[in-house]
This record gives C-alpha cells, sequence and structure tokens, in this order.
C-alpha cells in the first residue's frame, strides 16, 4: 500500500541515513568534494544492485549489448555514483551556505549572453534541463544573476526530506510550482520575467508524449513545449557541466519562442535533441539509475 507503516518506516530511515550523513559532511571542505564523492560513490556502488543494474542495462540500450564489457560497465557504474556522491555533498553545502557562495561554483559560460538579454529586457523563460551533474545549482546560479526563479517539481517520498530539500530550493528565492497543478502565479510569471525551469528526462506520470531520446524512443513531458507555445514565450535548455577541478561550466544553448507552425512533437524533439548531445559529451555526469525507457521498450 502506498502508505503503509513498513513504507513510511522506510522512508523515515531513509531520512535518517540522510541526516547522518549531512552531520558528517558538514565539516568536510568543500575542495575535498572530489575524494568524499569517489568514497561514497563506491559505497553506493556496493549498496545498491538494483541501481547498478538499471545503470548497466541503460548502457545496453544506448550504446548496444556488447558495447562495453563487464569491467567497462563497472568503471562507468562507479563513476555514476560518484557524480550522485558529489552532487548530493554540495546539496548539503547548499543548506547553509549563503547564495553568493554556491553560485560561486560556475566558472566558466557558454551562451551567458542569452541570459544577458533576458535580463536586460525583463522577459520570461521556459527553461529545460535534466538530471545532470549538479542541476540544483542552476537554480542558484540563475537567481544570483538576478532573475525570478521558479521550478516545476513533485513532492520527495518522504515529507521530512521534502522540507529539506524545499526549504534548501527557496534559500535562493525561487518559487516552487507543483507538477499537477497550473497556478496563477505560474501563468503571471510566465507573463512577466520568471526563468520556469522543467526536468524532463525521466519517464514520470504527468502530460508526456513520446519522443527520440539518446537514440530511442522515450515517454517525454510535454509541458514546457506547451506552456511556451501557448503563451509565446522563449523556450531553452540550461545546463551545468562539472569539469575536472570541481567547479561548473555554464551551458546555455540559443532560446527560441516556437512558430505558430512549430507542433509541439517539434518543440520536444529539439530539446530532448540538445539533452541528448549534452549527455552524450559527459554520459556520467546524468542520472542512469532511472528507467528511461521503461514505457516504450520492453524489458
Amino acid at each position: 500500500m502506498k502508505n503503509s507503516p513498513l513504507k513510511k518506516a522506510r522512508n523515515y530511515l531513509f531520512y535518517l541515513l540522510v541526516q547522518t550523513l549531512r552531520l558528517f559532511i558538514y565539516p568536510i571542505p568543500w575542495r575535498a568534494s572530489g575524494a568524499a564523492g569517489t568514497a561514497l560513490g563506491y559505497i553506493l556502488y556496493m549498496m545498491l544492485p538494483g541501481e547498478r543494474k538499471k545503470i548497466y542495462r541503460n548502457l545496453d540500450l544506448v550504446y548496444g549489448t556488447g558495447r562495453f564489457t563487464d569491467g567497462q560497465k563497472k568503471k562507468f557504474a562507479l563513476e555514476n555514483f560518484r557524480n550522485y556522491a558529489i552532487g548530493f555533498f554540495e546539496f548539503v553545502k547548499f543548506t547553509v551556505w549563503p547564495l553568493e557562495k554556491t553560485a560561486s561554483l560556475v566558472k566558466e559560460t557558454e551562451g551567458l549572453e542569452y541570459l544577458e538579454g533576458f535580463l536586460r529586457d525583463k522577459k520570461p523563460c521556459v527553461c529545460v534541463t535534466a538530471h545532470y551533474s549538479n542541476w540544483e545549482l542552476l537554480l542558484a546560479y540563475t537567481a544570483s544573476l538576478g532573475f525570478k526563479t521558479g521550478a516545476i517539481g513533485k513532492k520527495i517520498f518522504d515529507e521530512n526530506l521534502d522540507r529539506v530539500i524545499s526549504s534548501t530550493r527557496r534559500r535562493s528565492g525561487t518559487r516552487l510550482f507543483d507538477k499537477d497543478h497550473i497556478s496563477k502565479d505560474m501563468i503571471k510569471g510566465l507573463r512577466s520575467d520568471m526563468f520556469l525551469g522543467f526536468l524532463v528526462d525521466q519517464d514520470t506520470n504527468v502530460e508526456s508524449i513520446e519522443s527520440v531520446f539518446l537514440g530511442l524512443p522515450a515517454k517525454t513531458p510535454s509541458a514546457p513545449a506547451v506552456l511556451a507555445k501557448k503563451f509565446g514565450v522563449d523556450i531553452g535548455t540550461f545546463f551545468l557541466i562539472r569539469r575536472k577541478d570541481g567547479y561548473y561550466k555554464l551551458k546555455v544553448n540559443r532560446p527560441y519562442v516556437p512558430a505558430q507552425t512549430d507542433t509541439i512533437e517539434e518543440i520536444v524533439r529539439k530539446y530532448n535533441d540538445e539533452i541528448s548531445a549534452v549527455i552524450m559529451e559527459n554520459p556520467a555526469q546524468w542520472a542512469w539509475i532511472h528507467k528511461r525507457f521503461k514505457s516504450t521498450i520492453k524489458e
């Protein structure tokens, strides 16, 4: 059952584990995030065999069965778990760091001129991204530039953990909107100067269409395309790419206002193509532990 005592107990134990890890991480300097991420990533790799299998399965689907040896898959999975661990390590820091310090992790930009144009003209934008690198940092960085930011999402499975994550996001001034409800504030923001962020790289229970992702058919959220076309606002893809030194590069692809002749399918395909291209440049920074193709490819 959805809210069974056993599930509640399991969720609470997970929450306690996260809080315990936060206590250990607080005193560790950010400079040690790489080493800490490697250690925690290895622990996660050993403790989560089901997630390892998801990574291996996704690799076979995207690259083809036999493309990687077992050793190569293990090496990739370890790097992938390291990515999640570093992201968690940094998110713990974000819960106490001032906005300026959090945003200072971004040391390089590509396409910053597009953001400067939006800020100068006070224009809204539908911002599409993925569970890639440290996606939580995008909110803090854009907010630090002076943008009014909003994010579409869903509640985390545990209420206690959800409060921690939501409060951290709100520290940057970000407004949070329920994925299942289009509010008046959201519409007002899209008609003024809000940057509204969407994560679209997972197969979830939201309004979606089938579109090509990483070369395969995938159920893809279509709300960003629908809203951009309905309200006549720009839509574009935004990413943070973790560099070898631990700092980040912001990559902004050229946003555009969908034409009347653009179909929802064409808009979705465009942002799927741009997300796929970034993932293939640094694949270990994407969330391979999700069953991305569960609705379109039989297991």
